[in-house]
């Protein structure tokens, strides 16, 4: 059945419902609804179910048992009826603010919807719920933290977007979770969790630092993981240094990888972590300057940087390699690469 035969049908299916409303009892009116919400097509069921949000509206006495049919039903409905009892208990609130939270967290069977619809909008309603009860304890954003293994590549990323919003709010709340999903089994959800930490890092470093062994053991245990994990590590490092020591072999190792992505993101965390403490990278001064002697553009801008980086804290170890530094501030493939080994070589103690 094509789209605009779907939305006939509900258009008549609430128009049939509106024609009967002259004759018959109010009463039999919202049994036959509740009925139909369970029994009906696809296209039925919708209708009863917005013709009942109107009805717990107008008459008091059906407001709750509306609401409890509807958060009874609501796991074992069809993606549109799923759609509109969640829409519809989001209004009903308005109406019953005492059962908010019943209703936020009768919202959580949803969770496990078949329907990726479905489940993005949970996770958008719960995050308003998380948000403005400030939740002390963290099990709603907990269980949003497990929606990053979702099957669906959109609802991970509104995951990772709201537990974004969450962690910028309530990071005390947040950051317990934030901390198992760092350990979580699913490569999924370490990754986004690491994307998460890595933005958070940006205004917070000083909390951030404490999950720095996560980060660490996500980036040494797979290669998944490793081009984010080492923006990560960069980040962490510009706090601590010594919080990521234990990633630095592993960084010193991505310089010289395969993948130019890795290359360039593993020179990146060097530099930064090197600005605070250079002898916690020196190992990869030699590292880095061999990568200028051959014609990996790529990476280029980002190992100048690292140097002039390393070299503005101990300047004695990129001393060796200023040669090749100042070579490339006139045979760099692009201006970019120029201008950054220009900028390396002084910071490095160039004259």
């Amino acid at each position: 059945m094509g789209f605009r035969d779907r939305l006939q049908n509900l258009k008549d299916s609430v128009g049939q419902w509106a024609d009967g409303a002259a004759g018959g009892s109010q009463d039999n009116k919202i049994e036959k609804n509740l009925t139909e919400m369970s029994a009906g097509t696809e296209i039925q069921r919708t209708a009863a179910i917005k013709a009942l949000v109107i009805q717990a509206q107008t008459e008091e006495k059906w407001l709750d048992p509306i609401i409890d049919s509807f958060l009874r039903v609501l796991p074992d409905q069809m993606e549109s009826p799923q759609e509109a009892l969640i829409e519809g208990l989001m209004e009903l609130r308005k109406v019953r603010p005492k059962r908010a939270k019943e209703i936020f967290e009768g919202m959580q069977s949803a969770l496990d919807s078949p329907y990726p619809s479905v489940r993005s909008r949970v996770i958008d309603i719960w995050t308003t719920f998380s948000l403005k009860s400030k939740a002390k304890n963290s099990d709603t954003i907990a269980d949003l933290f497990e929606m990053l293994s979702d099957d669906d590549k959109d609802v991970r990323y509104q995951t990772q977007e709201s537990l974004s919003k969450i962690m910028n709010t309530i990071p005390k709340a947040a950051l317990p979770a934030l901390k198992q999903a760092l350990r979580d089994d699913d490569w999924r959800v370490v990754y986004h969790s690491i994307v998460l930490l890595t933005e958070f890092a940006k205004k917070y470093p000083k909390p951030s630092v404490a999950l720095a062994p996560e980060v660490v053991s996500a980036f040494n245990s797979g290669e998944k993981l490793k081009e984010r994990a080492a923006d990560c590590l960069g980040m962490l490092g510009l706090a601590d240094p010594h919080s990521v020591k234990g990633a630095v072999p592993g960084l010193i190792k991505g310089i010289e990888s395969k993948s130019s992505e890795l290359r360039k993101a593993a020179a990146k965390a060097v530099g930064r972590i090197g600005s605070k403490d250079a002898m916690v990278v020196f190992h990869a001064v030699p590292k880095l300057a061999k990568v200028l002697k051959n014609d990996d553009w790529y990476v280029h801008t980002e190992v100048v940087k690292a140097l002039g980086y390393i070299g503005s804290n101990k300047p004695t170890l990129v001393k060796p390699h200023l040669p090749i530094i100042k070579n490339r501030t006139t045979t760099g493939a692009d201006r970019n690469i120029c201008q950054a080994a220009e900028w390396a070589y002084k910071k490095a103690g160039g004259k």
